[in-house]
């Protein structure tokens, strides 16, 4: 029974996870180019503003690794995802009437609760997975969140820069089938799954002393903050570049962006399935770096000056090869990590999800070189 509850409550969670991705996606993916397109800011503004974002996601993660993981998971679900809907509908409402003050106070207050989701989604399926399966079950849960990375794209392409507030309301809609997954499928954890990922310190230095002094913990934080410090800068850089330097607009950039993440959806379940049997994630790892090194200096050699669909496909593939290794790096350290962190305190989860926001805060450096 036990088992077959987890299998049922892990299906869920990875239906609920595919519409918390689509909702995380639309936003993800236009709120660059709508400050810089709809409200006409700098780029160097847009980086400051997504630098001080990173800044009250990081102090998030900070309050809740002092006041520890709720027993009551579902409840801080709902709450936080109903902040999360209020905020996304004014966001719409002040991106239409064009009051960018507001909309910059909103934009940060998502940008507050959006981990906290996700951190209590990591708990959720932490405490319904068996480590003998969590290479297979990462990789599931990685797949199912980066399916909607191609298809909300490819929805984008058919909109024009002038329509993207539209984008705000369609994530909000999103949000409700993902609440009513949740809340009608799935239980709370039993108190021992939740004391299993409890901190065992006192103390926020302590915790944070314990985590880094872990040389594997050490290396996945670092890893991570790399890795989205690279999908960082695509994903606020890319489309602004893309749009200004080549002149495509989202019929262009959505399908170059959809070619781009295709390789997670189309590679992370089998070699997920292939470390749980060979345990070969370090070999993976050292691939995925090349690959991704050797394609993304290409993709800096393609130049505007050539025919416009040269370009366009010379991005796409180059793009396209990159994120094969992205992949591979992302599904090796998460595999590595999430069998390591199995049975030990809440503060790994939490810093392995800070690490995937704190390269937003070098938005803040970046001042000094963009103008």
């Amino acid at each position: 029974m036990e088992k077959y509850l987890s299998i049922r409550v892990q299906t869920t969670l990875y239906i609920s996870i595919f519409f918390i991705s689509l909702h995380h996606v639309f936003i993800y993916l236009i709120n660059s180019s709508t400050l810089k397109y709809v409200f006409g800011l700098k780029t160097s503004e847009v980086l400051s503003i997504y630098g001080i974002a990173s800044l009250f996601g990081i102090c998030t993660y900070m309050v809740v690794l002092k006041r520890g993981i709720t027993d009551n998971i579902k409840k801080h679900l709902y709450l936080a995802t109903s902040i999360e809907i209020v905020c996304l509908t004014l966001m719409y409402y002040f991106s239409v009437y064009q009051n960018v003050y507001i909309f910059i106070g909103l934009f940060l207050v998502h940008q507050l609760i959006t981990p906290y989701i996700m951190f209590n989604l990591d708990s959720l399926f932490e405490a319904y997975t068996n480590i003998k399966d969590r290479g297979r079950c990462r990789g599931i849960y990685l797949t199912v969140w980066n399916i909607p990375f191609i298809i909300i794209p490819l929805i984008m392409s058919a909109l024009s820069v002038n329509k993207l507030p539209i984008v705000y309301l369609i994530s909000t809609a999103l949000l409700f089938p993902f609440l009513y997954l949740v809340f009608r499928f799935i239980k709370n954890p039993s108190p021992l799954d939740i004391d299993n990922i409890k901190s065992k310190h006192e103390t926020v230095y302590n915790m944070l002393k314990a985590f880094f002094q872990d040389v594997l913990d050490r290396k996945a934080f670092i890893t991570q903050s790399l890795l989205h410090l690279y999908y960082g800068s695509l994903a606020i850089l890319l489309p602004i570049y893309l749009h200004s330097v080549f002149l495509f607009d989202w019929n262009k950039i959505g399908l170059i962006l959809a070619a781009m993440t295709a390789p997670f959806v189309l590679i992370q379940i089998p070699f997920g399935n292939m470390e749980d049997r060979n345990h070969n994630e370090k070999g993976l790892f050292k691939i995925g770096v090349f690959i991704t090194f050797v394609f993304s200096a290409l993709v800096l050699f393609v130049n505007p000056s050539w025919a416009e669909n040269t370009s366009f496909l010379l991005l796409s593939l180059f793009l396209f090869l990159s994120h094969i290794g992205c992949s591979l790096i992302e599904i090796s350290t998460e595999s590595i990590f999430y069998k390591h962190v199995t049975e030990r305190d809440h503060t790994a989860l939490l810093m392995f999800r800070m690490a995937r926001i704190l390269p937003y805060s070098l938005g803040i450096i970046a001042l000094l070189f963009v103008r």
